[in-house]
């Protein structure tokens, strides 16, 4: 049986799956880790930051969880701050013509991601990307799957009736814990092969290939 012939919904992130915020993010990252008087090589944390979840990270460069609150408001600023360059922002290629073909299929397509909506939603006008059914957006690192479940009751889906599509190790954490397929892009945050070691279902190089396996 094809268990992706009822999908519904298509539920998407929206940095590093999206829309190419990392190399804004990694900057950021980089700021406040010099801030904390790490002098780690740069190509070395990104290569870390790709590959390892939050918890960790913390444990890579000795940051205490009491920090957590103080790097959570960093976060939140930065992510206030990105709604004054998210012009500069790029679509993944291959994005947009993707997008736009997977709504003439009639599939429904939703954002549920940890940026901020003001900022999603400026980045769909720009980018003339007024296709969304339903867009969250919320400075929550760690709250996915509760988005996730409610989104399931708000309109009343099944698990098998949704995919997500995501870049990071969080999001695999979140689907699971929902019960929920998830497809990881390899042009994200977390590398191909964390993403593998964290159990996504499956791994797709360019956008295309999403459609493919949703249609099987």
């Amino acid at each position: 049986m094809n268990l992706m012939k009822n999908i519904k919904y298509v539920i998407f992130d929206f940095d590093g799956t999206i829309a190419d915020t990392m190399p804004y993010s990694f900057g950021k990252s980089l700021e406040l880790l010099r801030k904390e008087k790490i002098d780690t090589p740069e190509k070395q944390i990104i290569k870390k930051i790709r590959s390892s979840n939050y918890i960790e990270l913390m444990k890579e460069f000795k940051l205490s969880w009491l920090k957590i609150p103080f790097i959570l408001r960093i976060i939140e600023q930065t992510q206030k701050d990105l709604y004054f360059y998210i012009e500069k922002i790029r679509i993944f290629p291959g994005m947009k013509k993707f997008l736009f073909d997977l709504k003439k299929e009639r599939y429904k397509l939703a954002i549920i991601s940890s940026n901020r909506k003001e900022n999603i939603d400026k980045f769909i006008k720009f980018n003339k990307l007024d296709i969304f059914d339903f867009v969250h957006g919320k400075t929550d690192l760690f709250g996915k799957a509760v988005y996730l479940k409610k989104f399931l009751k708000d309109f009343n889906l099944e698990k098998s009736e949704v995919i997500y599509i995501g870049d990071e190790i969080r999001d695999v954490e979140s689907c699971k814990k929902v019960g929920i397929k998830m497809i990881g892009v390899s042009w994200g945050l977390h590398t191909v092969e964390a993403l593998k070691k964290n159990g996504v279902d499956y791994i797709v190089k360019k956008p295309l290939e999403i459609l493919q396996i949703i249609k099987n």
